[in-house]
């Protein structure tokens, strides 16, 4: 299963990146907007960690233009952001993400979601 960090802390990427990896999962990472969208493109990755503020490009414009892409549309998108207002979790939703989920947040909650997405990705063969 590859997984898409899209996030423009170094710091994030560095504490999430080896559990992922030690769990057997394709870790690519992208570190800011512009790079997210075009590496979700090409790498077409299972599941996608989408910070909503990014330079280049904010993570909901990247969504957007994900949902929008047609043979894109298997990505899961998690939006991992520390925007927590209830509006923001709206129109993270609003624009295609299929989980929101605020920082700081614990691996093991990133790991089951991932589960999840294996479990219904196996189920859907």
């Amino acid at each position: 299963m590859k997984i898409l960090i899209a996030d423009d802390d170094r710091t994030l990427h560095i504490s999430l990146r080896k559990p992922f990896v030690t769990k057997g999962f394709d870790v690519i990472q992208a570190y800011d907007g512009r790079e997210a969208l075009d590496m979700a493109l090409k790498e077409k990755p299972d599941i996608l960690f989408l910070d909503v503020t990014m330079p280049g490009l904010d993570g909901r414009d990247v969504c957007k233009k994900i949902r929008n892409t047609p043979e894109c549309e298997n990505i899961y998108i998690i939006m991992l952001t520390a925007k927590n207002q209830h509006f923001d979790r709206l129109l993270g939703f609003e624009v295609g993400a299929d989980e929101y989920v605020t920082k700081p947040c614990d691996i093991d909650f990133l790991l089951r979601a991932i589960e999840k997405v294996r479990q219904k990705k196996l189920r859907c063969k």
